[in-house]
């Protein structure tokens, strides 16, 4: 009677009334359905299919079921052991450079004072960042071509090189170079990542170190580093497992040549699925690929998490 008094629709009357009961009657639902909803299209069949397909032997005519054919394929194929080295190679490299590299970028920016310029430097920085990986690839490949690559170019003008050198058409040269090129795409994300965990440090532990009469580096060792542990955290583990799947750099810089010298296990996967069309095979190297970044990520979520609890104790 109340609610007619002030000009209310009473509760549940007419099609809106009902619609917002039933909304709220299932509120969970009208909230996680749509995300429950795109987990199942996005994740959850797309991972069931590629199981299933693993499961497949998809060589010559046609598929059979046969579950242990794929993998038993994988362990017995030195080509694949081959491209886990490499991968590992690859993605330890890229973490070790990005995260170093973006270590000192986010030092010198947090050493900025004024913030608008502080933010500034950090914008321009992420250019690199928003820049497409196979773009990126492809332009590394350019810049050490053994004949117009501009590296080569800059050598012999400074008088290190005589001759012009095929990067890409040696073994060791091809990882450094795709090495380069992909810690220099993930660099912006942890040099972000870090100044973020330099600006969280209270100033009052930097002035007790000075009082104490602690050095630069003692105050970087024993305040700095402890302190910036989470955010290492997050940009090593968000790095290294891009990079550990890693495809558009080694693909459009060297193709995963020469030789296999460059060949991650995406590129692999690549090889077998589109150029081969066993896509059973590639299948369960990609179910391998996922199950050990899951295997790791999770590994190194729950070590964190034990980190950042003695940290706050």
């Amino acid at each position: 009677m109340a609610a007619e008094e002030v000009g209310q629709a009473p509760h549940g009357e007419g099609v809106v009334g009902q619609l917002s009961d039933w909304v709220n009657d299932h509120i969970r639902t009208v909230l996680l359905g749509p995300s429950l909803v795109a987990l199942f299209v996005v994740f959850i069949y797309p991972a069931t299919m590629l199981l299933w397909l693993s499961l497949q032997n998809t060589r010559g005519i046609g598929e059979t079921f046969e579950p242990a054919y794929n993998y038993g394929r994988i362990f017995s194929d030195p080509t694949f052991w081959n491209a886990v080295e490499k991968t590992l190679i690859y993605s330890t490299g890229s973490l070790v450079l990005s995260v170093g590299a973006g270590l000192a970028i986010a030092l010198a920016l947090n050493k900025v004072l004024d913030s608008r310029v502080r933010n500034t430097y950090s914008t321009l920085i992420l250019i690199s960042w928003a820049v497409p990986l196979s773009i990126v690839g492809v332009t590394w490949r350019w810049m050490f071509n053994g004949q117009l690559g501009v590296v080569n170019k800059l050598l012999i003008d400074l008088g290190i090189l005589q001759s012009s050198y095929s990067w890409l058409g040696n073994s060791l040269s091809a990882m450094v170079v795709v090495i380069l090129a992909d810690s220099w795409s993930r660099i912006p994300f942890a040099a972000v990542v870090l100044l973020a965990g330099l600006q969280s440090i209270p100033q009052e532990m930097y002035d007790a170190a000075k009082m104490d009469g602690a050095t630069t580096l003692q105050t970087f060792r024993h305040v700095t580093l402890p302190y910036l542990r989470p955010s290492f955290f997050v940009a090593g583990l968000i790095t290294w497992m891009f990079a550990f799947r890693a495809f558009a750099i080694p693909f459009s810089t060297t193709g995963g040549g020469p030789g296999g010298a460059t060949e991650t296990l995406a590129v692999y996967i690549h090889r077998f699925g589109i150029q081969l069309l066993d896509y059973g095979f590639a299948s369960a190297v990609s179910v391998f690929l996922v199950g050990v970044t899951l295997i790791v990520a999770t590994g190194y979520v729950y070590f964190v998490l034990e980190q950042i609890e003695e940290i706050e104790v």
